[in-house]
């Protein structure tokens, strides 16, 4: 892995310099490997690119690239897994997409990890992250060890996020005695939730913490401005967030500017490709090195915005809509984004409440799932701005948000 990660730091470095044919250069050599790989190896390339009439020999500079044909997760369940996978030494199994209802399997190469921290590691060093400093991680395993565990081979403390955060912060604050917690890592939503349990209940450990973090890495999740703001100001912290998937064949991260995802050329191909049918953006995404379950020009799903190339390069965009869905009908069967309605609008409700979700039972109909100590059903009613909305909206009081299996806190809520 160390060989790996210190060539992946070389390259990162080095595409930084490159000149733009250089870098396309760069990609192409890639992806012809890879394809070449897919094509003569594997058994779902060889027929579905045959099928298609491509051949990797037709591929002979870097504006070939759009002869390969487009693959997605469905056409890709279509095929048993080993169909789509030859066997590698240590491979692993990986799945995706369950949130979302569409789960996808695929195997990994253990040589991933180096590749993968290479990239983590250059975006993290924009908050002057060093691999010796301690984190503190919020994500969603729920086998931790004694509410806060420490994981030696990452260098951080786990914590459970599915817990009272009254006892993980008695876990926590012994802790803090011995070691200088400088980051907090993990999904938005539950650094969030924890922001806030330290500046309504417990000062102290607020306190303790803002004077030793140096910032937050916001991963997994979309962001939310307002999850981002009240991290930002409880921790007194600067954040950073990026765009990635379990599939590892695209890394974005912003570089220059909150919400402008600029991609890794170095960690995989991102592409832009418009949906006929639509005329949205879908970002297409190629892996170079998983020669374990290859994805190549693989639809990712994602719908993106404000793109912008540089000579026939992806330079940056920005998630108009993920896989997720998070979007409702109402009675005109009119789209409504969840990101702009709960968040785009001034909710008086926000005031009290610490999550907001939303749940579709039938077309044109809502439920505003709400967690707030002080305000009942007819009172958030009153609270939430529903302006010029064609929808019936009911209000749902609840304890605790609801999560994914992963301990994910989605704007939609599919399942309750």
């Amino acid at each position: 892995m160390g060989s790996i990660y210190k060539q992946r730091q070389r390259e990162i470095d080095s595409f930084e310099r490159y000149s733009f044919r250089d870098k396309q250069q760069f990609v192409f050599e890639r992806l012809k490997s890879i394809i070449s790989y897919a094509y003569s190896h594997i058994h779902f390339y060889r027929e579905y690119y045959t099928e298609r009439g491509f051949n990797p020999n037709m591929l002979k500079n870097f504006e070939d690239i759009p002869l390969v044909p487009i693959v997605n997760k469905s056409i890709l369940r279509e095929y048993d897994i080993d169909q789509r996978s030859r066997s590698t030494p240590g491979r692993y199994i990986v799945n995706t997409g369950g949130s979302s209802g569409e789960p996808f399997s695929l195997y990994v190469e253990p040589s991933s990890m180096g590749h993968e921290w290479a990239h983590i590691h250059q975006i993290w060093s924009k908050l002057e992250y060093c691999p010796s400093d301690f984190k503190l991680v919020f994500a969603g395993r729920s086998n931790i060890k004694d509410l806060v565990e420490y994981d030696v081979v990452r260098n951080h403390f786990m914590v459970d996020i599915y817990t009272d955060f009254r006892d993980v912060a008695n876990k926590l604050k012994p802790i803090l005695g011995k070691y200088n917690i400088k980051y907090l890592h993990g999904y938005p939503s539950s650094i969030y939730d924890f922001a806030l349990y330290c500046a309504n209940e417990d000062g102290e450990l607020q306190s303790r913490l803002s004077k030793s973090l140096k910032g937050a890495f916001l991963g997994s999740e979309f962001p939310h401005p307002h999850y981002r703001e009240v991290i930002e100001e409880v921790f007194d912290i600067p954040t950073i967030s990026w765009y990635g998937h379990t599939e590892r064949c695209v890394l974005a991260y912003e570089k220059t500017e909150k919400f402008k995802y600029e991609p890794f050329g170095t960690y995989g191909f991102a592409e832009v490709a418009e949906s006929q049918n639509t005329g949205n953006h879908h970002l297409i995404a190629t892996s170079y090195y998983n020669r374990a379950s290859p994805l190549i020009r693989y639809n990712t799903e994602d719908i993106i915005s404000d793109i912008e190339l540089e000579n026939n390069l992806l330079k940056s965009f920005k998630i108009s809509e993920g896989r997720e869905g998070e979007y409702i009908l109402d009675k005109a069967k009119k789209k409504i984004n969840l990101t702009g309605l709960i968040f785009g609008r001034h909710h008086k409700l926000f005031n009290y409440a610490k999550f907001i979700q939303v749940k579709q039972p039938s077309l044109g109909k809502i439920e505003i799932h709400f967690v707030a100590d002080r305000v009942d059903q007819s009172r958030a009613r009153d609270l939430f701005d529903s302006t010029n909305l064609n929808l019936h909206i009911e209000f749902i009081k609840r304890s605790e948000p609801v999560r994914t299996l992963s301990g994910k806190i989605n704007l939609l809520i599919k399942d309750a």
